[in-house]
């Protein structure tokens, strides 16, 4: 395949048409709800992978530019980020190949994934930035007995200004993910609001350390 033609603008569109609910009548509320937060899952029995997972969730205080250069910018992300640690394998225009290995929780085995993840795109009509990822093979990372291997339809991420304040972030996520190993799928969707509420937690302190800083040396 073109490698301009592994992520497509059908793929945008249809982040945003989940982002804006059109689908809602097939999502069903799930985690941990608060601070405004919102988690949702839902089933598709003819997928490849069943479990689909979508959230909201407020980053109040980090300003959408800002939000993006942490999550993508990989060497900052390895400083503020303690439950994935991302390498990037090679790149071309369009994308990133990267190796993830994923902390879902202390009791679990840690996961890995190849994925191939797109270069943030700024969507003018929808004023947001919208980044998305898939599975990919690398033949630098093949599975070892270290990590459960994990498996990704198509995720992607999104990022808007908040209402009436530029220094908040809203982010707007979606995964189709195979986690493997025993977690039942019942478990999935708890398990994965907790972890993000901890990476908006982690993200939020990150700026505080890395942007600070930079402004007082």
């Amino acid at each position: 395949m073109d490698s301009s033609q592994v992520f497509t603008d059908a793929d945008i569109t249809r982040a945003f048409e989940i982002l804006k609910g059109r689908e809602k009548q097939s999502w069903i509320a799930s985690g941990v709800w608060k601070d405004g937060a919102e988690f949702w899952k839902k089933f598709d029995y003819d997928s490849r992978i069943p479990l689909y997972l979508k959230f909201s969730i407020l980053i109040d205080g980090v300003s959408i530019e800002a939000c993006k250069e942490l999550l993508t910018n990989l060497e900052l992300r390895r400083k503020w980020d303690n439950s994935v640690f991302m390498e990037e394998l090679d790149s071309n225009e369009y994308y990133r190949t990267t190796h993830w290995i994923l902390t879902l929780s202390a009791l679990t085995t840690l996961r890995d994934a190849v994925r191939l993840v797109a270069y943030p795109k700024w969507v003018a009509e929808e004023n947001a930035y919208v980044m998305l990822y898939k599975n990919a093979q690398h033949p630098d990372k093949p599975e070892t007995s270290d990590y459960i291997r994990m498996d990704t339809s198509l995720g992607y991420s999104i990022l808007k200004q908040a209402d009436n304040d530029p220094n908040s972030t809203v982010l707007f996520a979606m995964g189709n993910n195979e986690y493997g190993g025993w977690l039942p799928y019942c478990v999935l969707p708890y398990a994965a609001s907790l972890r993000m509420y901890t990476i908006r937690d982690e993200l939020k302190k990150g700026y505080r350390d890395i942007y600070t800083k930079d402004k007082h040396q």
